[in-house]
């Protein structure tokens, strides 16, 4: 047990040692080294896009902007894969696609480097090797951005993110379909009741009693007019009321009774 804590206690020393010693030159070695070839790549397919691109009608307007965007791209892509996985790549799926992803990207600065080396030595650019500047390398104007957007997708905090607002998404369309049925039920049972006997029978009965009631009003805004009538002719006649008075008078009174 003592050999051992002796060992291990060894073996961190080396370890601190050799960390101290060599860790910052190596790195400053290996990024000097990618520094060198992103620029060599960038040059290459650069030159690889002016040259294809310049007799195309599509990027005659912009052919200065046209053949930077795919460098720009492409080695902006592969330095900050490497960063990525250094440092920001926290998820295991997203370090799987970025690790993937950094060998499509320097294969294809490879095949762009070759491809420009190839058009140099014959002086010119083979129809298959035209069409790939024209019309497959701008691809990567849309390639790129939807990589590093799938990147995001399966950074955690962006899964935890976008799992939280689907499940908000799905609660909330639930509960609109729930006030959506309540809504449905309600109108349902509203015309149903609407369309029942009941209802009708007592629609009748208050319609019924309605005009009742406006009938006897009618009658009694004309019953002072006819007895006031009634008296004047008697006094003007210098008898007593008639029976037509007393008849219309019972009648009145019969017909209140029968409202009442």
């Amino acid at each position: 047990m003592k050999d051992f804590d002796k060992y291990k206690r060894r073996a961190e020393r080396i370890s601190a040692t050799a960390e101290q010693s060599g860790g910052g030159l190596g790195r400053i070695l290996a990024w000097l080294m990618i520094i060198v070839g992103v620029v060599v790549t960038g040059v290459q397919t650069h030159a690889l896009a002016y040259n294809g691109m310049r007799g195309s009608m599509l990027y005659r307007a912009w052919l200065d902007i046209a053949s930077w965007l795919p460098v720009v791209l492409l080695e902006g892509t592969a330095v900050g894969l490497i960063l990525g996985r250094l440092y920001w790549f926290k998820g295991a799926e997203q370090r799987k696609l970025g690790h993937a992803a950094s060998y499509i990207v320097w294969a294809t600065l490879a095949f762009n480097t070759i491809a420009q080396f190839t058009m140099s030595n014959g002086g010119g650019m083979p129809d298959p090797l035209l069409f790939y500047v024209r019309y497959v390398l701008p691809l990567s104007i849309v390639a790129v951005p939807y990589l590093w957007k799938w990147i995001l997708d399966l950074e955690p905090d962006s899964q935890e993110r976008i799992a939280t607002l689907e499940v908000e998404a799905e609660y909330n369309a639930q509960w609109r379909q729930i006030v959506r049925d309540q809504n449905e039920q309600l109108i349902s049972a509203y015309r149903d009741g609407m369309n029942s006997q009941r209802v009708k029978d007592a629609v009748a009965r208050l319609t019924e009693k309605a005009a009742y009631e406006n009938a006897a009003r009618i009658v009694g805004l004309i019953e002072a007019p006819v007895e006031k009538l009634a008296d004047d002719y008697d006094q003007v006649a210098g008898r007593r009321p008639s029976s037509a008075q007393t008849s219309n008078w019972r009648g009145n009174s019969v017909t209140r009774s029968a409202l009442d």
